[in-house]
């Protein structure tokens, strides 16, 4: 009964060119509305990324460990693991499994560049700037992380840990460099490591040439 529910509740495959047109869109907005947001609390919030190696480097460490630890993680036989995994792979397989290697490096680059300069970048900083002071926005930063990543209370609770690490890293280095290169290498070992390439046949359309398309 339970796998007929979640044959259900699947989304239908979606092309290479459909994943990565949704990919731009998505993650592209979240960086004017980023800026808006630190326009509205009086700072750019690109001027929080800081190049330095050691930043840089942390970051590389920190997905590295984390993605190690998911991975590890999901392996473990415990109901509801088996359960979370079951969700991953009905939800997430058939949304991004006809993409190639190299438009997952492009997906992971964008998310965390994106979505680091939206929450660790402008909402966090943001509300800081509120009563709720830096830790407390910290954990309303990432219930917020986590909600938009919610396909069910385990993978909030996934993201929202994620999102604490990260929020920390920021306040730790008060650089936003190292939290997105964490979070762009993390998801890139986990779209390499978790989903398989099974390609989708596309109209022609869907197939037209673009920016993203090998030559």
């Amino acid at each position: 009964m339970e796998n007929s529910e979640e044959e259900k509740l699947a989304p239908e495959a979606m092309g290479r060119h459909e994943i990565m047109r949704m990919s731009v869109l998505v993650e592209g907005l979240l960086v004017p509305a980023a800026l808006l947001i630190g326009w509205w609390a009086g700072f750019d919030p690109l001027d929080k990324i800081t190049p330095t190696w050691l930043d840089g480097a942390l970051g590389l460490a920190g997905a590295a460990g984390l993605a190690l630890l998911v991975i590890g993680g999901l392996a473990v036989p415990w109901k509801p693991v088996r359960s979370f995994r079951s969700l991953i792979e009905g939800q997430m397989f058939p949304l991004l499994a006809a993409s190639t290697y190299p438009d997952r490096i492009g997906i992971a680059l964008m998310a965390g560049f994106c979505e680091e300069l939206l929450f660790r970048g402008a909402i966090q900083p943001g509300l800081a700037l509120t009563p709720a002071g830096p830790w407390g926005a910290l954990v309303i930063t990432s219930v917020l992380f986590g909600a938009l990543h919610g396909l069910s209370v385990a993978y909030f609770l996934l993201a929202f840990g994620i999102s604490m690490l990260l929020g920390w890293f920021y306040l730790a280095t008060d650089n936003l460099l190292g939290p997105m290169v964490l979070h762009g290498v993390y998801d890139l070992i986990i779209l390499l490591a978790l989903i398989p390439y099974e390609p989708v046949e596309e109209s022609e359309d869907d197939s037209a040439p673009q920016w993203w398309q090998d030559e």
